[in-house]
């Protein structure tokens, strides 16, 4: 029988532990860690023009216009503080149309936002994440819009105050 050198041993007992550790670290990096619902969206919460919250009490319809889409994502909500849409990935510009049933008027709500794709995984794939540019709105009702923090992930935060005048 062959005795090994106790400086082959060592060196053995290193690998078989840093081997191990190897194994262990990225055996832990599989699996179905997906996020479930991986869409994005933009908060926009309504304010009155002295820096209170407000909800909408007329009936409120909002459509999305972008160059891939033109559709109805809110029909007739009342009692609305906030909305949260996810922003197109196809164009840098998405305009949201909110109508006011009774008092029969619009406003558009323009978003310019540069688009990042955010790799997850070869198992869960990609998300878009946004970072928001520029926004602006008509002013029938809406006074202004302001851009509270851009950069629209994961993260559940206000994007977007829409200012309402009193």
């Amino acid at each position: 029988m062959t005795h090994l050198p106790f400086a082959t041993l060592k060196t053995l007992c290193l690998a078989a532990l840093l081997s191990w550790v190897l194994l262990t670290l990225f055996a832990s990096c599989g699996g179905d860690d997906c996020v479930i619902n991986n869409t994005v969206t933009a908060t926009m919460n309504f304010y009155l023009s002295d820096g209170n919250p407000c909800q909408i009490t007329d009936e409120l319809t909002v459509s999305i216009t972008r160059a891939e889409l033109d559709s109805v994502v809110l029909n007739k909500k009342t009692g609305a503080s906030g909305l949260s849409f996810p922003l197109g990935y196809a164009s840098a510009c998405d305009t949201f149309v909110f109508q006011f049933a009774r008092m029969g008027v619009s406003d558009s709500v323009f978003i310019h936002h540069d688009n990042h794709p955010y790799f997850i995984s070869l198992d869960c794939g990609t998300a878009m994440f946004h970072t928001l540019t520029t926004a602006d709105c008509t002013h029938h009702l809406m006074q202004s819009v302001q851009i509270t923090h851009p950069e629209i992930n994961y993260d559940a935060q206000e994007n977007i105050r829409i200012v309402f005048g009193n």
